[in-house]
């Protein structure tokens, strides 16, 4: 089993990649080529203007199954705010160590062991995309089509706190809601108007109460 670098997953986290940081995004995403190349990987990048280049890194192919390790190079913190990264006895803390520089970090160093132990790696690829903690708004159709080459994925985020195998997780949705309201002099003809403020703040405390998380399985593990 090869070696934890903790210096190299250091550097990893010092690379400030925020979602619209595009910049810090590539920088990073090089950083993780550069990791990844000695392993056999080579690489496919998917360009994007204002966002950070999403990358699938691919091995050679051979008959068998096909597995997708699926990550994200993107974090929430903008740049100049949360950008340390320290360690103690137990943990190392800094942005990404969880979500998910961190999980990229173990997935390679998964690679590494199985390269070591096994030789040349076949049918495994990579994809890290760069907008995934803003919703995947542009990588969801990319993942989408490719996700039907391979026969399983593994997505390297942080489980729970029992350290399960996360096999599912909570979608998103986005819904644009307009609210028109009707105008009327407050003095004179208040009761003819209509407050679409006041109609938006009873729609939301409705949309509130529908959650249930009793029926939410908003992660699945085993």
């Amino acid at each position: 089993m090869t070696q934890i670098d903790f210096a190299e997953l250091a550097t990893l986290i010092r690379c400030n990649s925020h979602s619209k940081n595009k910049a810090g995004i590539d920088e990073h995403g090089e950083q993780m080529i550069a990791l990844l190349a000695p392993l056999g990987f080579a690489m496919t990048r998917y360009q994007r203007e204002s966002i950070g280049d999403h990358l699938l890194f691919h091995t050679p192919k051979r008959a068998g199954k096909k597995v997708l390790l699926l990550g994200h190079l993107d974090t929430v913190f903008p740049p100049n705010t949360f950008t340390e990264f320290k360690q103690d006895d137990d943990w190392v803390y800094g942005p990404g160590v969880c979500d998910m520089k961190g999980g990229n970090f173990v997935a390679l160093n998964a690679l590494r062991n199985l390269k070591a132990e096994f030789g040349p790696l076949y049918n495994i690829d990579f994809l890290l995309v760069s907008d995934e903690e803003t919703g995947s708004d542009d990588s969801k159709y990319l993942t989408a089509k490719l996700a039907k080459d391979y026969d399983a994925c593994l997505v390297f985020e942080a489980a729970g706190k029992d350290h399960e195998v996360v096999i599912g997780r909570k979608g998103i949705a986005t819904f644009d809601i307009e609210i028109i309201g009707k105008a009327a002099h407050a003095g004179n003809h208040y009761a003819d108007g209509i407050d679409a403020n006041y109609a938006l703040a009873n729609m939301l405390t409705e949309m509130t109460a529908l959650t249930d998380l009793k029926k939410r399985q908003h992660r699945e593990c085993r």
